[in-house]
């Protein structure tokens, strides 16, 4: 059975090329660069994995986490970000073991993808 992946992110060239990436990859995957669609995504599908942008118009990466969680408390999240300081924001989370860990932008994708392989 083939993982299903949700990608958030509102830059719609990250948004796509990571999931022509992980499609690829051999895994389904649910994309949208808009956090109110993905809210809505998150309660219509079930998903493995989330990979969520820290920082967003409307919804940030930590409110769609909350709500993933909400539904679906053994999906395993990733919080991507830009950020040099996204690990010290994420302190709380990680800490709860809410996410899965934190990928920084630019992404190795390499490391990206064994970091998804080794959570699914």
């Amino acid at each position: 059975m083939h993982k299903k992946i949700l990608i958030v992110d509102d830059d719609p060239g990250i948004c796509n090329a990571l999931a022509i990436l992980l499609c690829e990859e051999g895994y389904r995957v649910d994309e949208t660069t808009d956090s109110r669609k993905a809210a809505s995504l998150i309660k219509k599908n079930k998903h493995d994995i989330c990979l969520f942008d820290y920082k967003m118009k409307g919804l940030n990466g930590i409110d769609l986490l909350k709500k993933v969680k909400d539904v679906n408390p053994l999906c395993s999240v990733f919080i991507i970000s830009g950020m040099l300081d996204i690990d010290v924001l994420c302190r709380k989370e990680i800490k709860a073991g809410l996410i899965a860990g934190v990928i920084s932008k630019p992404f190795d994708v390499e490391a990206l993808l064994q970091r998804i392989a080794d959570v699914v």
